[in-house]
């Protein structure tokens, strides 16, 4: 009894705090931090050797092209891919990047990203948020932060990302619908050459030649891209001392007249953001010269598609993915507004602002929406700025005026459109759908170029059938009674797929083709709110697919994780900051 009273009146003794410090008050606390791993994947894989389980790495090819692949597994060792490089592609207003690569050498893991020489004490690597960057298997070690240091980083990446849809603004009341844009003609009073110099190609493409001027105004540095339109060169501006990207038409009338519908587009996006927070490529000027319509805007990096070729098509860090998403979705959403559909979204139609990169340390399998072939790299390019222009609004439609029967290409094309059941804003979303998965596994997501094996992979990759009630509205017909030529894809309301002349090639391609929740992880809730946003994209009936504002309000957009894409951004903004970046 004694023993417990004394026990009791030792508790209840004030602490003797001059004893405890006898050493010196503490300059910090540090607070253990125990942050729980991942949870497992809850997909289930078609090919269990390539089940993702803490990262989204899964196992499966992704061809160097868009064209399917079809050979061994494929190793890509980047160790030679020291500069960015740049490909004349068509309908490019790209720069070809003279940046160096800025990277460094790291220490090899087979096992996480490793650290750069320029990233030692980075916040990266002490924060207490998730990470990515974990091969397939491998549990990121628990760090010991300060619980302080990590929910300030947190509260930091939130609020550079900001709430998606709170950051977007709409363009103002009434919208400022743009009449037809004069093009002044510009009389060819050079001395250079020849009166009897020959201009033109044979299919009326303009004949660029460096170091020639292209009015008294412009001096043609270098050919960038080429076109069915076209083509596109870097020009310097000698009026307002800067480099410019000229879209030079084809003279021949149809282009002139399409590049007029253009300039019509390009001055109602100017017209209603003046300060372009919504990241459209802007016209700067236009004029004809020699039957060519040229049109001027800001001189941008290499295009999306573009980067990912130079960097063997190994896929972006998951935190620049939701960037990109974050500008498409708002880039859409004030198209829409404007009453407008861009019909033609693709990596090739968007352009970096800067193609500046860091090498980092890779070492895993890529993600592949198909179970046919495994690739890896050792290295990828990561972006120090994602930021990026939407271009090409030479197919732009405003809603309420005439609509093609056929719009978008083929590997970003909508069910409607193939199904010959009109098409609007919706059309738009779909395609960013193919396009954010194509960044998160290096490759389109639709490689078919027949309608029929199109919609099969459709089917394949959502996991449900084409709905009834749009194969209903097909098998019925147009309302002048004619026949609607999708109707030959299907029997008693189902798919026909496979037929008799479907190939051995084409079965094989389908059926290897993965669900979305089989390639894209649900380890982390940054991950499974990323599958949800991709699943509500993915819908059949344009009329219940998510739209762009809605996409925007999505709680995908206020998650954050720390990757390489993070890193690479502390890299860039500690570059400018000191000056130091190389281009």
């Amino acid at each position: 009894m004694n023993a417990v009273s004394a026990a009791q009146n030792g508790r209840r003794r004030k602490p003797n705090w001059g004893e405890f410090y006898k050493n010196g008050i503490p300059k910090e606390v540090i607070v253990i931090d125990d942050t729980p791993p991942p949870e497992q994947s809850q997909a289930a894989s078609r090919n269990p050797a390539t089940a993702y389980i803490n990262a989204p790495n899964g196992a499966a090819p992704q061809p160097a092209s868009k064209k399917r692949r079809t050979g061994p597994d494929t190793t890509y060792d980047l160790a030679t891919y020291d500069r960015p490089s740049f490909s004349i592609n068509p309908q490019q207003y790209g720069e070809e990047s003279s940046a160096e690569s800025l990277s460094t050498d790291r220490t090899t893991s087979l096992h996480t990203t490793a650290p750069t020489s320029l990233s030692q004490g980075s916040t990266g690597a002490s924060n207490g948020l998730y990470y990515e960057d974990a091969n397939t298997g491998q549990k990121r070690k628990r760090v010991t932060t300060r619980k302080s240091a990590r929910d300030e980083q947190k509260k930091k990446e939130l609020e550079a990302a900001g709430d998606a849809f709170l950051s977007y603004v709409p363009p103002p009341k009434p919208i400022i619908k743009a009449k037809d844009v004069p093009v002044p003609v510009i009389r060819d009073v050079s001395m250079y050459g020849n009166r009897s110099e020959k201009y033109d190609d044979d299919d009326g493409h303009y004949i660029v030649t460096p170091n020639v001027p292209l009015t008294d105004r412009y001096s043609i540095v270098k050919l960038l891209g080429q076109g069915t339109f076209g083509k596109v060169v870097e020009a310097y501006d000698k009026t307002r001392k800067t480099r410019c990207a000229v879209k030079i038409i084809r003279s021949i009338q149809k282009y002139r007249d399409a590049s007029r519908i253009e300039l019509r587009v390009l001055s109602t996006l100017a017209s209603n953001d003046k300060a372009n927070r919504n990241k459209c490529i802007h016209l700067r000027d236009c004029f004809d010269f020699r039957n060519h319509i040229c049109i001027v805007t800001d001189l941008l990096g290499q295009s999306v598609f573009d980067f990912l070729k130079g960097n063997a098509f190994v896929p972006f860090p998951s935190s620049q993915i939701q960037n990109f998403a974050r500008q498409l979705f708002t880039s859409v959403a004030f198209l829409h507004d404007l009453n407008l559909i861009h019909t033609d979204l693709k990596p090739e139609n968007i352009l970096l602002v800067s193609s500046a990169y860091q090498t980092f340390t890779y070492n895993r399998t890529i993600p592949s929406s198909s179970c046919a072939i495994s690739r890896s790299a050792r290295q990828r390019r990561v972006l120090l700025d994602s930021e990026i222009r939407l271009i090409d609004f030479g197919s732009a439609t405003f809603d309420d005026e005439y609509h093609s029967s056929v719009v978008s290409t083929r590997h970003y094309r909508a069910p409607e459109i193939i199904l010959n059941l009109g098409w609007s804003f919706p059309c738009d979303i779909w395609s960013i759908g193919c396009i954010l998965v194509e960044f998160f596994t290096g490759d389109a997501l639709f490689q078919t170029h027949d309608n029929l094996e199109h919609l099969a992979m459709m089917e394949a990759v959502i996991g449900e059938r084409i709905d009834t009630r749009l194969v209903r509205q097909v098998m019925q017909g147009g309302r002048s009674g004619s026949q609607n030529q999708a109707a030959k894809y299907f029997c008693r309301l189902r798919l026909e797929y496979p037929n008799d002349q479907t190939t051995r090639a084409s079965r094989k391609y389908v059926r290897a083709m993965k669900q979305l929740i089989e390639f894209i992880p649900s380890n982390t809730k940054f991950h499974r709110l990323f599958l949800d946003l991709l699943q509500k994209i993915f819908v059949y009936d344009p009329k219940n697919r998510i739209t762009a504002k809605e996409a925007l309000k999505h709680p995908w957009f206020k998650e954050s994780l720390v990757d390489d894409g993070t890193e690479a951004l502390r890299i860039g903004e500690q570059l400018q900051r000191t000056g130091q970046r190389r281009q």
